[in-house]
This record gives structure tokens, sequence and C-alpha cells, in this order.
């Protein structure tokens, strides 16, 4: 997973919307066999291998190959809104946001009731500065019984929150994804940092204690249990931390603020 943040403290928006696309990255993969046009089973679409493809190129780390195989997808098929999704997906990792909004909006244009659609799209508008809309869409895909990725929107619909200045919402919308899924490790990570911030760093401990129950570690949460650890009194843990905080990951900015 994609960590851009450079202070402990910090937005949620790049954790959220990398959750979401590599969330729904893996509900795109397949499998990868080749299929000539000729033997596509009815009712699948020509675009579908080139779509898996990218899919594995991505989860590869190979963004300039799957970014061709997407765009074959899309010229495979221009109705197919899983070519224009990953297309976006992939956009959105190269950091060229207009265009992934293009191709986002033309996957919900193409599948107005896909939530997943919709919530990629929420979380976009979001970033974008466009609050309400991202808001509305990422609601719409919540409203969705059979959504399998409700902990992510919830993680969006925080996000937006947050940028939109509604604190009071933030928290809820965490708590909200807890329920959904009590081991989700971003928001338990996001809520002990909010925990940390308010100086509860009892509460912050076990939000953190839960959160490294889910096996994710990165350089942001080392670093956080460290600071909840000092604050603590808990010296000789603190450093512990610290000290696999630059072993793992010698070139994370977090080191810096050791």
């Amino acid at each position: 997973m994609s960590r851009r943040r450079s202070t402990l403290i910090h937005r949620l928006s790049p954790l959220a919307l990398v959750l979401i696309l590599s969330l729904t990255v893996a509900g795109c993969a397949g499998g990868f066999g080749f299929k000539k046009r000729s033997e596509v089973p009815e009712g699948e679409s020509p675009a579908d291998l080139y779509v898996d493809l990218a899919t594995e190129y991505i989860q590869r780390g190979q963004l300039d190959t799957a970014l061709g195989r997407a765009k074959q997808a899309v010229e495979a098929d221009r109705k197919s809104p899983r070519a224009h999704y990953i297309l976006a997906i992939i956009y959105q990792r190269l950091g060229d946001r207009q265009k992934a909004q293009r191709e986002i909006a033309e996957a919900v244009k193409r599948a107005p009731q896909n939530p997943d659609y919709r919530n990629a799209w929420g979380a976009m508008l979001c970033a974008d500065g466009q609050y309400e809309a991202g808001l509305r869409e990422i609601k719409s895909a919540l409203a969705d019984p059979l959504y399998q990725g409700p902990e992510v929107a919830l993680m969006n619909a925080a996000d937006c929150s947050r940028q939109a200045g509604r604190r009071g919402d933030v928290e809820r919308y965490l708590h909200q994804a807890l329920e959904r899924n009590p081991n989700f490790g971003p928001a338990l990570l996001e809520l002990s940092k909010l925990a940390y911030q308010r100086g509860d760093f009892q509460s912050a401990r076990s939000l953190m204690t839960r959160y490294s129950r889910t096996g994710a570690t990165t350089p942001e949460a080392l670093l956080l249990a460290a600071r909840i650890e000092r604050q603590l009194g808990n010296v000789k843990l603190a450093r512990t931390l610290e000290n696999a905080l630059r072993a793992r990951y010698p070139n994370a900015p977090e080191v810096t603020e050791l």
C-alpha cells in the first residue's frame, strides 16, 4: 500500500484514496488466461482479459505496463465499465487526477448501480474539493446492501468530512467502519492517531494494539506506537520501536521525525 504522508498527525486522504483503489483492484482480479475474442463467452467483454492483466501488473508495481494493458482494454470495448475503472485506478496512482476523474466518471456512466465505482468517484470528488458531491456518491455506495466494501467507503467518508471541516463526523464514520469490520486496520490506525492528538494515550495504545493484531506494519504506525509509549513513560519500549522503524524502513520520511 502506498504511503505518501510525511507527518504523523496528518491527512487521511492519501491513505483513504489508495485504500479504496487497492481494495477494488483486488476485486477486479481474476484468471489471467488468454482468450481470443471469438472465444469470449456470451455476457463477457473482450476487454476483460486486458483488465485482468492490468490488475496483475498493478499488483506487481509495474504501472507503465499496466497502463498499456488498460488502454488496450478500453480499445477492445469502450463500453466496458471495468476497462474505464482500471484505467482510472492507474491514472490515480500515476498522479494524473484529471484523467482519473474522466475515466471513473465514464465507469459510473456505464454502470451507475455499481457501488465500487460510485465510491471511487466520490473519493475523487472529495479530493478535488467537491465535498458535498463526493459524500453523496459515497453514501450512494453505502446504501447498496450488497456492497462488499462498506468499511472502505466509510473511511473515505471520514476523510471527506475531515477535508470539509466536519470534525464531528470523522470519528463517527471511522467507528462505523469498525462496526462493519472490527479488524479494519486503517480505521484503527486513524482512531489511534486521533486519540493521541487529544492526549488520550491509553486509548491510543489500545487502538494501536488492535491495529498490530491485524498484521499490518507501516513506518507511520511504528512512529505513532513509539510516541504513544514515550508519552506513557515506557522509554525502553519506545526505543525498541524507534530502532525497528530505522531498521525496517531506513528511507521512510518518518525516520527523520524520530
